[in-house]
């Protein structure tokens, strides 16, 4: 059994607590009040939000592959797997976005707006892409330095190229559901897919050297962070600069967190479950607040209407309700492993059919 390490955990629980803070001040905070210094604040810190979720993956991607390297470098049921959880990550990514639960309705959508939504990449799609890549290198069964060169140049490219596939006219001359992977999405692989990448590398220097990781990511955290302000001071137009910051304090974040371990193992077990079922977390929250082909969410009802102090006292609701699920989908899955793979499968099985025979 492959050992859990909890200061993983509480990085992807602070991703998805800032994503319940980020997404109900977006979607339900006044528009008179988004002018204050507060809310301009926090929408720079709030992009950080999505890169530590991507950098959280790449690392738990690392810890997974690199001990069991031969089980992942040829076809076997532990690699198809690993593909199933991935195309289902790509599979939820646009289910999200659907624009009616109807396949007829959908198919008739080509085109508008609510067409290009489903299309723009999200987060889940992001991650699911970006780890199918690192899983095919993995299939040329590479040498370990040969990996870490190739990955580190990737890396950097994306955040580097990301102004000129932005600008590029071949790109933007791509069939949409190819095009939105590269520009104009939520979180398009150029740039985004780098914090997953650079997850792995750490991921990768913590497996090797677990004894002297600190140190290592030390130096590593605040070099990036030095580098991309200069490049920022010096306004040099690259998007190595946003990435270099950002990269940089994610990783003295995962450090700060490895160094206090042992305080995380002292939380309350909800709390735990909270970074460890972060994918639930993270769906039903966001249908919770914006909604779902199945759903309207509170944005329609409330709009960007509600005061600080009405967008929090309703932030703290959710927070609990999303620590409750958390904990009971843990022990469900965990206990009743049964039940929880048969609410699953009804719950997939239900909606694919009725969403392909429903025609309005």
């Amino acid at each position: 059994m492959k050992k859990r390490y909890l200061f993983l955990d509480m990085l992807r629980a602070l991703a998805v607590a800032e994503m319940i803070h980020g997404h109900s001040l977006d979607g339900l905070l006044d528009n008179a009040l988004r002018s204050t210094p507060f809310f301009i604040n926090w929408v720079h810190v709030r992009g950080y939000t999505a890169p530590v979720f991507l950098f959280a993956a790449g690392f738990a991607f690392a810890l997974a592959t690199l001990p069991r390297i031969n089980a992942y470098s040829y076809f076997s049921r532990t690699l198809v797997a690993r593909f199933r959880r991935l195309l289902f990550l790509v599979l939820l990514g646009y289910l999200m976005y659907l624009p009616y639960f109807s396949l007829r309705m959908t198919i008739l959508s080509i085109g508008t707006p609510a067409w290009e939504d489903l299309l723009r990449v999200d987060i889940l799609r992001c991650i699911g892409v970006s780890a199918m890549f690192l899983q095919f290198w993995f299939l040329l069964k590479p040498r370990r330095l040969l990996t870490l060169v190739a990955i580190s140049s990737v890396t950097i490219a994306l955040p580097v190229l990301t102004p000129v596939i932005e600008r590029s006219i071949f790109v933007g001359s791509l069939p949409a559901l190819i095009r939105y992977y590269f520009v104009d999405s939520r979180f398009p692989l150029f740039f985004y897919a780098s914090f997953l990448f650079l997850g792995f590398l750490m991921g990768s220097l913590f497996t090797s050297r677990q004894n002297s990781w600190f140190r290592y990511s030390i130096v590593v955290g605040v070099l990036l962070v030095i580098l991309g302000e200069i490049m920022a001071r010096g306004r040099i137009e690259s998007g190595l600069s946003g990435f270099a910051t950002k990269g940089g304090a994610i990783i003295l974040l995962a450090v700060l967190l490895e160094r206090g371990e042992v305080l995380w193992k002292r939380m309350p077990a909800a709390v735990k479950y909270f970074g460890k079922e972060s994918l639930i977390v993270y769906v039903v929250h966001l249908a919770v607040i914006y909604g779902s082909v199945l759903n309207k969410g509170l944005v329609f009802y409330w709009g960007p209407t509600l005061s600080y102090t009405e967008v929090y006292l309703f932030i703290l609701w959710l927070f609990a309700a999303m620590v409750i699920l958390a904990y009971v989908w843990h022990k469900l899955k965990r206990e009743h492993s049964t039940v929880a793979q048969w609410v699953k499968n009804t719950v997939y099985w239900s909606f694919s059919v009725l969403f392909l025979i429903r025609l309005y």
